[in-house]
């Protein structure tokens, strides 16, 4: 029983360690209340990967993938930007608009047309690993802007989703493609709300 006991302790601290946080930062969605369609950018400044910059991130790896082959690192630089528009962010946009039911609201990142615009930017990865053995599940964190299209240096809404969990697969593209997915379905629940 004792063990029991142990074992359900140490599951809700790792859950806990997991939990996303998503909260409205700064500004209302009131003067978005009736709009529907958002053109949603992505962004990733000042980005932190673990506890180094992007920059020193890259050329870590960079330096690691082309001491195993001659030019891996070449080939993973190419992978960590590509999978960004054709991973990420496409798991991103299809979980925010698959919650995003009521209101019914859709991102799309062709919508130029639209009043407000929904800037996503990643300010923090934790690409995580997964050795077999071990493994860590990736993390995202991110702030999302909504500005009008005519004033884009104001924001109307800020939001700050916190530490995002991804999987723990051993692609760590896959592993931060569902950070992504994760962010955009809390993020879709916690404006929904907003907008009732």
């Amino acid at each position: 029983m004792k063990r029991l006991m142990v074992f359900f302790a140490v599951l809700l601290m790792t859950s806990a360690a997991y939990s996303q946080k998503v909260k409205l930062k700064s500004g209302s969605m009131a003067a978005i209340k009736g709009e529907d369609v958002f053109e949603v950018r992505f962004t990733y400044e000042n980005m932190k990967v673990g506890r180094i910059t992007e920059a020193e991130y890259v050329t870590q790896k960079r330096q690691e993938a082309n001491e195993r082959d001659h030019d891996g690192g070449d080939r993973w630089h190419t992978a960590w930007v590509n999978d960004r528009a054709n991973r990420f962010e496409p798991k991103f946009i299809e979980l925010f608009n698959k919650y995003a039911k009521n209101p019914d609201l859709v991102i799309d990142r062709d919508r130029t047309e639209s009043k407000y615009i929904m800037i996503v930017n990643t300010y923090f990865t934790e690409p995580g690993f997964n050795v077999g053995i071990s493994s860590k599940k990736a993390t995202v964190s991110m702030l999302v802007t909504f500005v009008e299209r005519t004033a884009p240096d104001t924001p109307v809404a800020v939001f700050d989703a916190i530490l995002a969990p991804g999987a723990e697969a051993f692609d760590m593209g896959f592993r931060i493609q569902e950070a992504y997915a994760k962010a955009g379905k809390s993020l879709a629940k916690v404006i929904c709300k907003q907008l009732r």
